[in-house]
């Protein structure tokens, strides 16, 4: 598998976007999300999404520069209108918003609506931590996933993600879908031909399935059964209802209807330690609980205890240092990307 420097993706992706319309700073924001995917590992939501993102700005359902517009201000509660904005840029001024809040106030919580596909959540998180606050974001999609016990998709694969700051412990990151694997995980194992396992997904009969492109047709399933699918309903209505987003159904697919935005919605938060046990006294702890856990002994068929974020931090820190081992869809992607826009694509580094 090639590999390919960081910088040189980030470059090319920001360029593409640019050319297809999109105003500098918003090309930067998404192509600096999309890569910060690549390096964490989490490749379903890497430059590969360069592709839809350009297809949706030519067809006008992502409007390049749209701010972030406040529609209601309570201090700490904040609620904004995406403009049908990139949902990367949307996310990441929200979240910025919500850590200004929280220095002030102690939390802050800014709700967004009318917004679109945000990718990797980790990417808002770790904003949040590397100004010293615990983050926190949600965000619903387009209906992929069957709710437990139901044959048919309804719910978004509702994806929620928390970041802690550490000390000098890498943070701790939880990110994840709540459905059993993410969406673009199947659309890439469709792509290389390749069979899933049949937990992850149903297929337009409502049984389970290993092809790619029937789970594609069918619906996803839910992680852990009823908790999975509690969660995603939990997830949908805070990030969706009750910042008067779309939800489940009403949100537009990110693949369909590309001259139609999608309504996403997001909720992004953020808490100030010194509000709660003081800034250097979280650090301090949470590093002892890293250290305490990841000292555990291993369970059989384990050769160490990881901790949420540990095993894609590790990743970022080499692939930043050797290049990014990126999948063949997603350099099939890029080179699709630069033909369109008259761009060559990066070179491999190796």
């Amino acid at each position: 598998m090639a590999r390919y420097a960081a910088d040189s993706l980030r470059s090319f992706v920001a360029e593409a976007l640019a050319r297809a319309g999109a105003v500098r700073e918003d090309a930067e924001v998404v192509a600096d999300a999309l890569v910060r995917a690549d390096l964490r590992g989490v490749h379903s939501h890497g430059v590969v999404r360069t592709g839809i993102y350009l297809e949706r700005l030519r067809a006008g359902s992502i409007r390049t520069g749209a701010p972030l517009s406040v529609l209601a201000d309570w201090g700490a509660a904040v609620l904004c209108d995406a403009g049908a904005g990139f949902g990367i840029v949307a996310a990441a001024r929200a979240m910025e918003l919500a850590v200004e809040r929280a220095r002030l106030y102690g939390v802050g919580a800014v709700g967004v609506r009318n917004s679109n596909h945000c990718g990797m959540l980790a990417y808002f998180v770790l904003r949040a931590v590397a100004q010293g606050a615990v983050g926190v974001a949600l965000s619903n999609a387009d209906a992929q996933v069957a709710p437990f016990g139901a044959r048919v998709r309804y719910l978004g694969t509702n994806p929620l993600c928390v970041g802690i700051p550490a000390g000098e412990e890498p943070p701790v990151v939880l990110d994840m879908a709540t459905s059993e694997v993410a969406h673009g995980r199947v659309r890439a194992a469709a792509l290389r031909g390749e069979r899933i396992p049949p937990t992850w997904a149903l297929g337009p009969d409502g049984r389970p399935t290993t092809d790619p492109h029937e789970a594609l047709r069918g619906a996803l399933l839910p992680f852990g059964g009823a908790k999975g699918s509690g969660l995603a309903l939990v997830v949908d209505v805070l990030a969706g209802l009750l910042t008067g987003a779309r939800s489940g159904p009403e949100i537009t697919p990110l693949y369909e209807e590309v001259q139609r935005a999608q309504g996403v919605g997001h909720l992004l938060l953020a808490l100030w330690p010194d509000a709660f046990c003081g800034c250097a006294t979280l650090r301090e702890r949470v590093d002892q609980l890293v250290r305490e856990v990841r000292a555990l002994p291993p369970a059989e068929g384990f050769d160490r205890v990881w901790l949420p974020g540990e095993l894609e931090y590790r990743r970022e820190v080499e692939y930043r240092r050797a290049g990014i081992p990126l999948p063949e869809e997603a350099v099939a992607v890029l080179e699709q990307v630069g033909r369109a826009v008259g761009l060559g694509v990066p070179e491999a580094v190796v």
